[in-house]
């Protein structure tokens, strides 16, 4: 179940009050790990940890690495995502690609990439085929044009030639 802001002060209220970490998670139906992270983040962070979070943050290679480092110093990946306010999950992934992969797997790209283009670039797409078939074919016209006159000429000069043979 995913919680919310309020769900979450909550959980950090019943907790104070004295309630336990079991009971809780109970109530909200969310593993006892979840209680204690929130517990643990709003302990080291306070509320504004809980803000809405940035989507689709591209964090550099080099500190992907610097967590992946901690952990494999031995830091837990839970208590290294409290103390950055991330989800635990993604350290969990960049853990895993990093030990497929090595630093390669921290700096690719992810996600799909994009299929339709912007309108502008497909308009201008359309026109250019048009505009060099167009180019092409007065290119040949011209060029025939200019074949037509050579024969034209050498036929000319062929006629020149015999009417002298036969003087």
């Amino acid at each position: 179940m995913k919680l919310n802001l309020e769900d979450k002060l909550k959980i950090i209220n019943m907790f104070k009050e004295g309630n336990s970490k079991p009971s809780i998670a109970r109530k909200y139906k969310v593993s006892i790990t979840t209680i204690k992270q929130l517990i643990r983040q709003h302990r080291e962070h306070g509320i504004k940890s809980f803000a809405k979070k940035r989507m689709n943050v591209k964090y550099p290679a080099g500190f992907k690495l610097n967590i992946v480092q901690r952990v494999l110093d031995g830091e837990s990946k839970s208590g290294i995502a409290a103390e950055l306010c991330f989800n635990a999950g993604m350290i969990y992934s960049w853990v895993k690609k990093y030990q497929e992969l090595g630093y390669n797997g921290l700096t690719t790209n992810q996600g799909r990439p994009k299929i339709m283009k912007p309108k502008n670039k497909e308009t201008k797409q359309i026109t250019t085929p048009i505009d060099e078939k167009d180019k092409r074919i007065k290119e040949l016209e011209e060029k025939n044009a200019q074949l037509e006159m050579e024969n034209d000429l050498l036929k000319k000069l062929k006629a020149l030639v015999q009417q002298r043979t036969q003087q």
